[in-house]
């Protein structure tokens, strides 16, 4: 007893003490949980550290902690010391009972502790098995011995068809519903002058079941040019700047598309309504005329001006491929419209060859429709590839939104700018000793030229190397909103700024404020300040990990359901130590196959992540390939499909 009263608070005991820790290493990283009990501390140089299962415990999948690293056996473990950063604040999770008491498991693939929880006091609402909630971490185990957390708000029923879909945006903090607008809508600029365009013949291609449709086209062949007329419905002509629309508006940025659930940005009593260009449905519009040479080259003679237009048809993308390419020909009994469909398609043609031969192209990528029952049940999944018609209008629109940009930049010398600066300058060594494997020398101060860039990609393109278009796209930067014009090099233009979306992207509508202010004769202030362009970024960042989170869910559901002996077409995607990213061809959905569905544990595989390959002794595997696979394995819980090449 009196030698551990000696030891206790002793000082040179605890000097001793911190002697002995300060000569144990500590590090600072983040936790990465995996699949079983144990998981890892990865450090910010990429070094990662294991963590033990009664360790991980204590912590949770992407919490930002201190630890010491221990020596055993020659391996070198990760002991957690302090918490600096909780990955959990509030957290979208379901309740679950255990011994009468509240549990929250967290709605993350790799967070599966079951945390305590109670009900905020006061909250008017009760909880039962498998609810939805919100809920905030007020305790965390390795800073508070236990983890404890309070259910902040009810988000759906257990048996809620579309529970997920309702948790799933609150979890990034979007909408789930239209914004709510019970008033009137009436034109606040009734004595601006517009042209009469009711007569011409204008019309729509949308989808089948689009009611927002925010965009008509005109075409006449003249003698040595097309002329083009984009007509997009005009919002602002409803809106007040600081009006209850407004403000949804701005704090929504863009209409949410969820699989089999579409959040508008705006009410639908103006998007679907007031200012959809219905057909013999006179509009308000801002109109871009524009001169295209029989070459496709865009000439710098467009022209802005406010209109009525009035669409004559209704038309939907598979109706005018269907009549482009002969299939269908029911829209020949209309001659006139005959005539501007088919000239709009060579118009298409023509302006998609010219920038793939001197701006930066990408290829089509066929979208995805989840067909899905009244109970949120997968029936089906369509692939739909882009036909004439998509690009008829697709090239339509990046015509007049090129034109925007340079009617911004030349009159006024700020908008919202869509930029796009190429490669990351960080990355610009490595890019280099890329492009020399594969014998291709670049200079590398030109790299963040635009005209160098684009005939880099024209080249790549023209090698047929995906391997090495997927593997340079890696170094590509991120497409930003500019208040001064900079270039898209993605797009291969100097001056690009959106106004063809203004019901869709808040963008969109700032970009038409500023230009009818031209036409107006006015000098507006910049629309654009940082905390904006920073809150467009953000918005469409978790616009589209909803996006990405709704549709890995769905594919989970749909394929636990089907034939794993079924053989798949798939793209390889990404090659990494583990084993290969692929994307099925049919459904869009995204697989991984392990490294142990390559070969055999007795065989040595060869695996370059910096060249996209994985080798064995049969077979190489690139990035790019179309491989055929077969489902393994799905893995609801965390959330990823398993495949094996057939």
């Amino acid at each position: 007893m009196m030698e551990a009263f000696m030891f206790k608070d002793n000082p040179l005991l605890a000097q001793l003490k911190q002697q002995i820790r300060e000569t144990i290493p500590t590090v600072e990283g983040v936790v990465k949980a995996t699949e079983k009990n144990f998981g890892f501390l990865q450090t910010d140089n990429k070094k990662s550290y294991f963590i033990s299962p009664p360790m991980m415990k204590r912590l949770i999948h992407g919490d930002r902690i201190s630890a010491v690293i221990r020596e055993n056996s020659g391996k070198e473990s990760a002991e957690p010391e302090e918490l600096v950063d909780a990955a959990l604040d509030t957290f979208v999770a379901r309740v679950t009972f255990v011994d009468k008491r509240t549990k929250l498991q967290v709605d993350h693939p790799l967070i599966n502790q079951a945390l305590n929880a109670k009900v905020k006091k006061d909250s008017g609402f009760s909880i039962k098995q498998g609810d939805w909630v919100m809920a905030k971490l007020l305790k965390h185990a390795l800073k508070d011995d236990h983890f404890q957390a309070e259910i902040v708000e009810f988000i759906a029923e257990s048996d809620d068809n579309f529970a997920r879909w309702k948790a799933t945006t609150l979890k990034h903090q979007l909408a789930w519903d239209q914004p709510e607008f019970t008033g009137d809508l009436n034109i606040i600029d009734p004595n601006i002058e517009r042209k009469d365009l009711i007569n011409e013949l204008f019309f729509t291609i949308d989808g089948e079941s689009t009611l927002d449709m925010d965009d008509a086209v005109s075409i006449k062949r003249d003698a040595d040019h097309w002329t083009l007329k984009v007509a997009i419905a005009d919002p602002s002509a409803y809106l007040e700047e600081q009006g209850e629309i407004e403000k949804a508006a701005v704090k929504r940025a863009f209409t949410l598309y969820l699989p089999a659930r579409t959040v508008p940005m705006m009410p639908s009593k103006l998007a679907n309504e007031r200012c959809s260009l219905l057909a013999e449905q006179q509009r308000p519009a801002l109109v871009c005329e524009m001169k295209i040479g029989f070459n496709g080259e865009l000439l710098n003679n467009a022209n802005f001006y406010l209109a009525n237009v009035q669409s004559k048809h209704r038309l939907n993308y598979n109706q005018v491929s269907d009549f482009i390419e002969q299939t269908n020909l029911e829209l020949a009994q209309h001659e006139e419209l005959a005539i501007a469909l088919q000239q709009l398609d060579l118009m298409s043609q023509q302006r998609y060859q010219w920038r793939e031969q001197n701006t930066s192209v990408f290829g089509d990528q066929a979208d995805y429709e989840f067909v899905l029952d009244n109970k949120g049940q997968v029936m089906d999944i369509l692939r739909q590839n882009r036909r004439s018609a998509n690009r008829m209008i697709e090239e339509s629109m990046v015509a007049a939104n090129i034109c925007g940009g340079r009617f911004l930049d030349e009159n006024l010398g700020r908008g919202v700018f869509a930029s796009h600066s190429g490669f990351k300058e960080e990355k610009l060594d490595s890019l280099v000793e890329l492009l020399g494997k594969f014998e291709i020398s670049v200079e590398r101060d030109k790299l963040n030229d635009l005209e160098y860039f684009c005939q880099l990609r024209r080249n790549i393109i023209a090698s047929g190397n995906k391997t090495l278009d997927q593997l340079v796209k890696r170094h590509f930067n991120f497409s930003i909103y500019s208040e001064t014009c900079l270039p898209h090099f993605g797009l291969g233009e100097a001056k690009y700024a959106t106004w063809t979306s203004p019901i869709r992207k808040y963008s969109d509508l700032l970009n038409h404020r500023l230009i009818k202010s031209v036409l107006n004769g006015e000098t507006p202030n910049s629309p654009l300040s940082e905390s904006l362009a920073e809150h467009l970024s953000d918005c469409r960042k978790r616009q589209r990990f909803a996006e990405r989170e709704m549709a890995t869910y769905l594919y989970c559901e749909y394929f636990a359901e089907q034939d794993p002996n079924i053989g798949l077409e798939a793209e390889v995607t990404n090659i990494n130590r583990g084993g290969l990213n692929i994307r099925l061809l049919a459904s869009g959905a995204s697989a991984f196959v392990p490294k142990t569905k390559l070969a055999d544990k007795t065989e040595d595989l060869s695996i370059e992540s910096e060249l996209g390959t994985i080798t064995t002794k049969d077979k190489q595997f690139s990035l790019g390939d179309i491989i055929e696979v077969k489902i393994t394995e799905v893995k609801k819980l965390q959330q990823s499909i398993v495949a094996s090449p057939v």
